[in-house]
């Protein structure tokens, strides 16, 4: 019985040096930004994304809270950072270490040392103060971070100046001093009286979703109804946090995973000897995740939301609900059922709270008399307006004028 050999062996054997040197060639990169939180998260997200990309990378990590101290360890060894700056103590570490970094905080300033890559503070403003005007909000409030904190201003005055150029006002919550936390804490009973003093329905863009619920629970406890009276548009999106609310907090989606992928494509780029950029790399937010928070507002129904425009377009007019089933070529009945169905409210109503807003904006804000305001909502007899506007309200128009003047 014959035999035979095996076929010889062709195919390449593995070369230890050749997988040394292929594990060599990854990246060594400290990644020091907080875990606990949905942006930071979205970002380490966005950095990982990149990093396989590239090949892979080896990522020194630990879990982290926000008011956690961030430093490099002092047994790392690498090639680059990706930090969330939040003191001068981290700065001179990547210095001393002559480490290319990136900062994806809006915390610091952008440098050639550590150069920033985050999400354009300035479009979030615009972009919250856009997304309330094209629905009719004519009161604006504000309530930022704690000063302890250092954040800029961006965010604010972007947002103050868009509603300024519609020729409204942006009304701002002054936390304490001493204030450091992302939350209210301890400033419940100021909360709840300045949210009490604001003219109503007043739309609020808030720093955090944390803030927003904390909000939307003290609106609860004092009788303020969000969204009809309150309206509240986080800056920060934390979709867990938003879920938790008894009003589901509403966010602007800042790309924090886009954010970290550019971060880690600069730093990548720094490592290869290119320069830091000269200006911060700002990412465009994404847009407005729509929750209940600002639901009265959020119709899914188009017929509906031609028939608000109209309403809105209208409101110096004695319009009735006829007028606006004529206008979208639906019987009243229709237009009645389907309103109950998108907004849980009539066209009647809807009409009465559109001509109310806009009266309580003019007595509010401007030197209008009374009965000039009578006109621009619609009523052609002043004793009209005054039974209109006391029905509504509980209050004279006199009445409201001076309360909103404090």
């Amino acid at each position: 019985m014959s035999s035979t050999n095996p076929a010889p062996d062709v195919s390449p054997k593995p070369n230890p040096q050749s997988s040394m040197a292929s594990l060599k060639t990854r990246r060594r990169i400290a990644v020091l930004v907080q875990t606990s939180s949905a942006w930071s998260r979205q970002v380490l997200a966005g950095v990982a994304e990149h990093a396989m990309e590239s090949g892979g990378w080896d990522f020194w990590i630990e879990p982290r809270g926000f008011y956690e101290h961030i430093e490099i360890p002092l047994s790392w060894s690498g090639e680059g950072v990706i930090c969330r700056l939040t003191s001068e103590d981290l700065v001179g570490q990547i210095q001393q270490r002559r480490l290319p970094a990136v900062n994806v905080s809006w915390l610091g300033e952008h440098s050639p040392t550590v150069p920033k890559v985050v999400s354009d503070e300035v479009a979030c403003g615009q972009m919250a103060a856009e997304f309330y005007l094209k629905r009719g909000w004519h009161f604006f409030g504000f309530v930022g971070p704690p000063p302890q904190l250092n954040y800029s201003d961006k965010v604010e005055k972007a947002f103050a100046s868009t509603v300024g150029e519609a020729g409204r006002t942006v009304k701002r919550f002054n936390h304490e001093p001493n204030s450091g936390t992302i939350t209210i804490g301890q400033e419940h009973p100021q909360m709840a009286e300045w949210l009490m003093a604001l003219p109503k329905p007043v739309a609020l863009l808030v720093w955090t979703t944390a803030i927003g619920q904390e909000i939307a629970l003290l609106c609860r406890q004092i009788g303020i109804s969000v969204p009809d009276d309150v309206a509240i548009l986080a800056v920060e999106l934390d979709p867990l946090v938003s879920a938790m609310s008894p009003v589901p907090i509403a966010y602007i989606d800042q790309s924090p995973r886009r954010v970290g992928a550019q971060a880690a494509a600069l730093l990548e780029r720094m490592i290869q000897g290119a320069p830091a950029p000269v200006e911060p790399v700002l990412v465009p937010p994404r847009g407005i995740a729509e929750r209940m928070s600002v639901d009265n507002l959020f119709v899914e129904d188009e017929i509906v939301r031609q028939a608000m425009d109209f309403i809105r377009e209208r409101m110096a007019e004695a319009i009735q609900v006829t007028d606006v089933a004529s206008h979208v070529a639906l019987s009243r009945r229709v237009l009645e059922n389907r309103f109950e169905k998108a907004l849980r409210r009539s066209p009647a109503q809807v009409i009465r709270r559109t001509k109310l807003t806009h009266a309580m904006y003019l007595l509010s804000e401007t030197d209008l008399t009374v009965q000039e305001i009578g006109f621009q909502t619609g009523f052609f007899h002043q004793e009209t307006f005054l039974r209109f506007f006391k029905r509504e309200s509980g209050h004279t128009p006199t009445e409201y004028r001076t309360s909103a003047s404090r």
